[in-house]
């Protein structure tokens, strides 16, 4: 079946104003390119990093939802020639949170396998989605959700598995936890797909933000095969924050 990746990307960035430019477009790291047959070592956007692991892992489109300011992300990617893939935008009007984003999205990744990544992180290993897909199909889950080891979890949706991949629990920023791992990528199906859209519909004049691990637990307790799978030799980073920008950079410009 066709894999299509999408990547929510409709956020304000409050926590970097005054960025004169959408964090997912801010430059870590180098890429090669191209000009006048001439290769040159230029810099690198950091939602890039997510695309790339997407089409490696057999992706054919990639959906960017954007909001408002966001139009510098097309200029950018363009229909996705250039990353070898088709790259196609939706537009969230009212940010109610990032299921909200996904829903949009929803009649562009009918019948087909979704891989779900965030445009202002990097994660590693490289091939988590190979793995990811590997165990998604193997376990035939409905949902499958990527995991990696964190120091910070009040700053991430921390989840609680046993060693089969059980999910007994999702934890939206303890401030306070013994947990050691947080989710950061994902993979599912239809059946997961209707049941995001069932739950944005139901809670749409909701005056508070709606949390995908919300959603991620709905899908649990509803009887929906959904698995959890950790990569403890992984790493997970995040520029939502100057701090975390600040670590990003020291590893990827030492």
């Amino acid at each position: 079946r066709r894999i299509v990746g999408i990547i929510p990307a409709a956020g304000k960035a409050k926590r970097l104003l005054p960025l004169p430019i959408p964090k997912e477009l801010f430059p870590i790291g180098y890429q090669d390119f191209e000009i006048d047959g001439v290769v040159h070592k230029r810099p690198k956007v950091i939602s890039q990093y997510v695309v790339e692991n997407m089409v490696a892992a057999g992706a054919t489109r990639v959906v960017f939802v954007l909001g408002e300011g966001k139009h510098q992300i097309v200029e950018y990617y363009g229909g996705g020639t250039r990353f070898g893939v088709e790259i196609v935008y939706c537009y969230q009007e009212r940010l109610t949170g990032m299921p909200g984003a996904l829903a949009l999205a929803r009649g562009l990744t009918d019948g087909q396998l979704v891989l779900f990544g965030m445009p202002d992180t990097i994660f590693e290993p490289a091939a988590s989605y190979q793995e990811l897909i590997r165990a998604h199909r193997e376990h035939r889950c409905d949902l499958t959700i990527g995991l990696f080891p964190t120091q910070y979890p009040h700053k991430y949706g921390m989840v609680d598995f046993s060693k089969d991949g059980t999910i007994r629990r999702i934890v939206d920023k303890p401030a306070r936890s013994d947990l050691g791992y947080m989710w950061g990528i994902a993979a599912w199906e239809d059946r997961f797909g209707d049941l995001l859209c069932g739950y944005v519909e139901r809670h749409r004049d909701s005056e508070r933000e709606l949390l995908l691990g919300d959603v991620f637990s709905e899908a649990v307790a509803s009887g929906l095969v959904v698995r959890a799978h950790p990569f403890p030799e992984g790493a997970y980073r995040d520029i939502g924050t100057s701090d975390e920008l600040d670590e990003t950079l020291r590893h990827y410009h030492a």
